[in-house]
């Protein structure tokens, strides 16, 4: 008998080794996890360790399995995988945290108080910058109001400028105008207009390429402080739930701070660093160097873009017809010799290709180029990706499937195409705008980008405009293919399991599964039980990187 306790003290021993081996760090048990696997299955807990999921499933028997000396109760609060928004800018993100967000600007009061409240706090010779506000928000009888008196009358102590939400206008006080030398004498640069008032002074408001007059003109902040700022942008990122940026603006500096940052413990998020194709000499030497995967589980440099077109807004989108009350078509940002040279150059490297194509025709070159380059047959797993594509007919969207090609839209800035485009071009033009759902059905996928700080970086927001294809403060009769409307579960996908994908990390994070790494965010709506409203309201209560918590909305279990 004692031989047969022997032996099964050796048969159980390393199975309790193994089993305190597996103990997690935390486990959060009643609540409604989205898991968005294949099954779309939803569990009650998950329980995290060295930065990974341990296990997933029931309250019951993870509790039952697992012994943890963290063990957080939900009380039914909804989780969801990390967000990522696959596209911004944390630069500039960062560099505006010091200005004034005119995002939700309704009424010249509205600017009135925020600038008042900027000023209360502003330093000596400081200058005061707001960014954001929206042409579309303003009745016609107060934006004819914007000019410098009315920011002379409120601040005309401080230089002052506010750019819109498309960076296609800037609207400053007389005090910067003095201070970066515009006067009645003042010539409009080529592409851009000065506005002027009958006398010949300047009204405040500048255009287009003469918005660069103001921007090139600003000051730019000490290293010492860009670091700064830039670890407190990472910071405010991760409130929106968002866990990784796919950033297309980055260049040689912006890859040297997140280095700094990452290396000094002071950068919360993840990013996926998009190189520009136009800056050669940083994309060649990446190409020398190679792909740079996962620096110390923060940066990964794999991919490079470029812009074919511009924004519709402005009439920088490549269409097939004259835009209405403008002769003449615009001509792509880059030549098709160009963009299939970039395109090539970027898949002998392995380095993905992403190009930004707005218009109509802009669609349809990008994919004649890309399928007549043969491209294609060279490797099996581009992941090429189309972006904004906000212009697409039905045989286009078929073509971005059968070149297996990754769309990605912008809620957004389609939502503002949207409201405008029967001014601007034809009916028949206007009914192939932000064809998401016919995207869905052709390419499997779809991702989707703010283009943040330009544009509404709340990722409820955007898959808000994705499931109701309506503004958020007001009902629009009769807008454009209301069809093409997504459910909230694509929506969602959009941000989680196919941004994942795009990415090349669909087996590392996207979805909450056992292995993958424990990047989730808990907030405090339902949004996929509860009406489209609720993307309105829900707030992100905590999100985690890597299972460390990168941002706690003073979360209290008892108060959900």
């Amino acid at each position: 008998m004692n031989n047969v306790l022997r032996l099964l003290a050796v048969m159980i021993l390393p199975l309790l080794l193994a089993s305190c081996g597996e103990k997690p760090e935390v486990i959060y048990k009643n609540a409604r996890i989205y898991t968005l696997n294949a099954g779309n299955d939803v569990a009650e807990a998950i329980a995290i360790k060295d930065g990974k999921i341990l296990d997933i499933g029931s309250s019951k028997d993870l509790e039952e399995k697992y012994s943890a000396d963290d063990v957080v109760d939900l009380k039914g609060a909804v989780v969801i995988p990390g967000l990522v928004d696959t596209e911004g800018s944390i630069i500039e993100f960062s560099r505006n945290l010091n200005f004034i967000d005119l995002s939700n600007a309704r009424s010249l009061k509205d600017i009135r108080d925020l600038l008042v409240s900027r000023a209360t706090n502003a330093k000596g010779g400081e200058t005061i910058g707001g960014y954001g506000w929206n042409e579309l928000n303003f009745a016609d009888t107060e934006l004819q109001q914007f000019d410098k008196e009315f920011l002379d009358e409120i601040v005309s102590q401080y230089n002052v400028f506010l750019l819109n939400a498309t960076m296609s206008t800037v609207w400053v006080n007389s005090r910067m105008l003095s201070t970066i030398g515009i006067d009645s004498t003042t010539k409009n640069p080529e592409g851009g207009e000065i506005q002027k008032y009958e006398n010949g002074e300047p009204t405040g408001l500048l255009f287009d390429a003469a918005v660069d007059l103001v921007r090139d003109n600003l000051p730019r902040p000490l290293r010492t402080d860009m670091m700064s700022l830039v670890e407190r942008g990472a910071k405010e990122i991760t409130k929106y739930g968002i866990t990784e940026v796919h950033d297309r603006t980055v260049n040689k500096d912006a890859i040297s701070m997140f280095k700094e940052l990452i290396d000094s413990n002071r950068f919360d998020i993840r990013v996926y660093a998009v190189l520009s194709g136009e800056d050669s000499s940083l994309t060649n030497e990446y190409f020398r160097k190679g792909i740079e995967k996962d620096y110390k589980g923060k940066l990964t440099i794999r991919a490079v873009s470029l812009d074919y077109d511009g924004a519709f807004d402005i009439r920088q989108a490549v269409m097939s017809d004259q835009y209405i009350g403008e002769p003449g078509k615009n001509l792509p940002y880059v030549t098709n010799k160009d963009l299939e040279r970039t395109y090539l150059g970027a898949l002998e490297k392995n380095f993905q290709f992403r190009v930004k194509a707005v218009g109509d025709k802009a669609v349809s070159n990008v994919l004649n180029v890309l399928s007549s380059s043969g491209g294609e047959v060279k490797s099996k797993d581009l992941r090429t990706m189309i972006e904004h594509c906000e212009f697409a007919s039905p045989s286009e969207i078929s073509k971005i499937g059968s070149l297996k090609l990754i769309p990605s839209v912008r809620p957004d800035i389609s939502m503002i195409t949207l409201q405008i485009a029967g001014d601007m071009t034809k009916p028949e033009v206007v009914s192939r705008i932000g064809m998401w759902n016919s995207l869905v059905k052709s390419a499997g996928m779809i991702t989707s980008g703010s283009d943040f700080p330009y544009h509404q970086i709340n990722p409820f927001v955007q898959m808000y405009y994705l499931v109701t294809r309506q503004p958020v403060d007001t009902l629009l009769e009769g807008i454009a293919n209301p069809g093409e409307k997504l459910s909230i579960l694509d929506a969602l996908k959009s941000y989680t399991v196919w941004a994942a994908y795009s990415s090349f990390q669909e087996n590392e994070k996207g979805t909450l599964e056992k292995g993958k790494f424990a990047d989730l965010v808990i907030i405090s709506k339902d949004i996929m039980k509860e009406p489209p409203k609720s993307l309105l309201e829900t707030k992100v209560l905590r999100t985690m990187i890597r299972g460390r918590i990168v941002y706690d909305n003073i979360f209290d279990p008892e108060k959900l």
